[in-house]
């Protein structure tokens, strides 16, 4: 949580997070003093809601649950750590303080992972444009061996970006309503790891085909899909023919 090198900027940070040039860009120290507010809000909502539940429908504990439920989610952050969120210790309630926002690191370096893989692929397909553009490309193998190692870029970016997405999002399946670990399913370890083994087993046969086919083909090379644009695919005769008019 500390900013050791910045290439800064004006305004681009608050275009990427906020869409605005003029909001404000909160940091997660300010973010964490101003949950804490929130998760005592929601203590105090958990309250109500469990009067509500059992059958104390009074119009104050309606008033009172309607003044505070939009703190709810915060209170449920105690549920990791107790059952009775009313009467969390202050121990229980700076821990949900700190599971509030994600742990940076993990998110930190899954974001440059995917910026860098996407700055690479575009300098690689601006390099293939202009060497291609330029009937050059051929000659150039030191860029056909870079985008041939560069075709598991898409796929990391991919991923790295699908991880800051989920990973980002912490501790929250339905944002300030649900945390994840509430929402977690009920089947059995038997199940999902029957699920997991199939997965695992299915996708792992389509890729041993795809890589047969993939390498069958590629030594074979274009030729092998008949188009009759290539000089070997010609007859002998129409060969021998043209040679002749040639020479």
């Amino acid at each position: 949580m500390e900013t050791h090198y910045a290439v800064k900027i004006p305004y681009a940070l608050g275009l990427i997070a906020t869409r605005s040039l003029d909001e404000e860009v909160i940091g997660l120290r300010d973010l964490q003093k101003a949950h804490e507010p929130r998760i005592r809000n929601g203590m105090i909502a958990y309250e109500y809601l469990t009067k509500l539940r059992n059958g104390e429908e009074t119009p104050e504990n309606i008033a009172r649950f309607n003044e505070t439920k939009h703190d709810l989610g915060y209170g449920l952050l105690l549920k990791r750590y107790t059952d009775n969120v009313v009467d969390a210790t202050e121990a229980q309630i700076q821990q949900a303080v700190k599971d509030s926002i994600p742990a940076v690191a993990p998110v930190f370096w899954a974001f440059r992972i995917m910026v860098g893989c996407g700055v690479v692929m575009l300098i690689l397909f601006v390099l293939a444009f202009y060497f291609n553009a330029r009937r050059e490309i051929e000659s150039k193998p030191w860029l056909l061996k870079s985008l041939f190692f560069a075709l598991p870029l898409p796929w990391i970016a991919i991923e790295t970006g699908w991880f800051v997405a989920e990973f980002g999002r912490q501790p929250w399946a339905i944002s300030e309503v649900l945390p994840t670990f509430l929402s977690t399913s009920d089947l059995a370890v038997g199940d999902v790891l029957f699920s997991l083994i199939a997965f695992i087993v299915v996708y792992t046969i389509l890729f041993i085909i795809e890589m047969y086919l993939m390498v069958k083909f590629a030594r074979l090379g274009p030729s092998s899909l008949h188009t009759g644009r290539y000089h070997f695919e010609k007859s002998p005769e129409l060969t021998s023919g043209l040679r002749s008019q040639n020479s």
